[in-house]
This record gives structure tokens, C-alpha cells and sequence, in this order.
């Protein structure tokens, strides 16, 4: 197994593990992997560690997760190299506080299969709180943000929260919760007719997509987040650094 820097924490280490075993044909494409439970006997660690690792894989595409059936690698698994970074939440809060909401839309609704498997809710039975924003840049809208909440969570915020201060800043200093770790996903996506008109841009058009999911400091899910940016007003840049010990490029500040 390749080195691994002692810093990182330990999901990503058994995420690349598995993706390891996806990419050698350990795991192959279509077959069920060990459940959570036997991972977690495997590592040495809790449930919730494993699932911070599928939960990233499946974002990547490199897994599929069922409710009963269990997780499968997917079919799309070979197409994805996502490169894994490491931030911080000062940047996090930088970034949309660049931003002024113009539109807010809140909603209660049967959670897609996804965010029911993040929440562990009952497609059928619960509901979600969801939140759409278009964000602007000056006078230009940039961004479509679509946020999915637990009730308990959704239900303490209002729309003139949403209009004052980034939702980011109600998590930590009117809700009071303890921020903890968030991992995220970027890759190109297509505008359909919702993003293509909260954007101004054409059905069709190239967006950037950033999916991102946030943690409490107890490891417990709150906020899973879609955010639609416009090509032409957004750029995404990181900074990195050789890292002589690991042997490996780390982001920095």
C-alpha cells in the first residue's frame, strides 16, 4: 500500500484503500462490497468512519448504494480520478460571503434516495427541508445553490435569515451547530431548464457543479449541498505545496 501522510484522517485512507481494490479488480465493476459492518471489523473502526469513505466514493461515481441491497461498485467507476482536497472552513466562509442572495425558495419535500440514504430517513414517510438560492455577483446572477436539510434543522431557518447572512454563518453562529469536517466533490455538469433560467444562461450550457456535504463535530450529517456556477463569472483555485516526507502534493492556505 502506498505511504500514507499520518495527517489525513482516517476515512480517506480507507476510501483510497477501497478505490484501490476498485481499480485492481479486487472489488469488481457490478459486484456487492463488504457492508459497513464488516469494514468497520476490517479497520478497526466505527460504522461512521466507513460510511464517511462510501459516502465520498459514491459522490465520485465509484459506488452505488441501495437501501437493503447494499453497495455496489459502479459501472461508471473507471471513468473518475477525482482529485481529493483538503480545506479549510475560513476559505469556505470567505467564498460566500463574496456572494449576495436575490432569491431564496424553501421547501418541504420526500428526500431524493440519495439524501434519504445520508440521513437515514424513510423515502416514504419523512421529509427534508430544501432551500434554492440564486446567488449573484454584482448584478449578475453565478451561482444556484440547492441545499438539503433535516427537518430539525431546516425548521430554524427563515428566509430573511437567508437574505442577511450566508447560510454557512447560520449553521455556526445563529443555530449553534458544531461545525465538524465537510468533504466535496467538483465536476462539469449541463444546465437543465431550472438552473438554465435561475442563471440566465441557455438550457444546455456548461456549468460548474459543486457538491459538498457537511459533519458535525459528532460525525452526524446536517446540510448535503448542490451548487450550480456559471462558467463565465466563476473560477475554482487552489494552492498547493510539495509535501519531501509523504512524498505528495498537500493544498495549503
Amino acid at each position: 500500500m502506498a505511504y500514507e501522510s499520518p495527517s489525513l484522517p482516517i476515512y480517506f485512507k480507507i476510501k483510497r484503500i477501497i478505490k484501490q481494490r476498485i481499480s485492481d479488480g479486487s472489488y469488481p465493476v457490478g459486484s456487492r462490497i463488504p457492508s459497513e459492518h464488516e469494514l468497520s471489523k476490517e479497520f478497526s473502526v466505527n460504522r461512521l468512519t466507513v460510511r464517511h469513505a462510501l459516502l465520498l466514493l459514491a459522490q465520485e461515481g465509484c459506488l452505488e448504494r441501495f437501501r437493503k441491497r447494499g453497495t455496489f461498485v459502479s459501472k461508471r467507476a473507471g471513468e473518475f480520478g477525482a482529485l481529493e482536497l483538503q480545506g479549510f472552513f475560513d476559505d469556505l466562509f470567505y467564498h460566500v460571503d463574496k456572494f449576495k442572495t436575490k432569491k431564496v425558495q424553501i421547501s418541504r419535500r420526500k428526500p431524493p434516495p440519495a439524501v434519504a440514504d445520508l440521513f437515514h430517513l424513510d423515502l416514504n414517510r419523512d421529509k427534508i427541508t430544501v432551500i434554492k438560492r440564486v446567488r449573484y455577483l454584482g448584478e449578475i446572477p453565478a451561482a444556484f445553490t440547492i441545499n438539503y436539510l433535516p427537518t430539525e434543522v431546516g425548521n430554524r431557518i427563515g428566509k430573511r435569515d437567508l437574505y442577511q447572512m450566508p447560510l454557512l454563518r447560520i449553521f455556526k453562529e445563529k443555530i449553534k451547530i458544531p461545525l465538524g469536517e465537510a468533504f466535496q466533490t467538483i465536476e462539469a455538469s449541463i444546465a437543465d431548464n431550472e438552473v438554465a433560467q435561475a442563471l440566465r444562461i441557455s438550457p444546455g450550457t456548461e456549468v460548474l457543479l459543486m457538491q459538498r456535504t457537511f459533519f458535525t463535530k459528532n460525525d452526524k450529517p446536517f446540510d448535503f449541498v448542490q451548487t450550480f456556477y456559471r462558467g463565465d463569472k466563476c473560477r475554482y483555485f487552489v494552492r498547493f505545496r510539495y509535501d519531501d516526507g509523504g512524498n505528495q502534493l498537500l493544498l495549503t492556505k
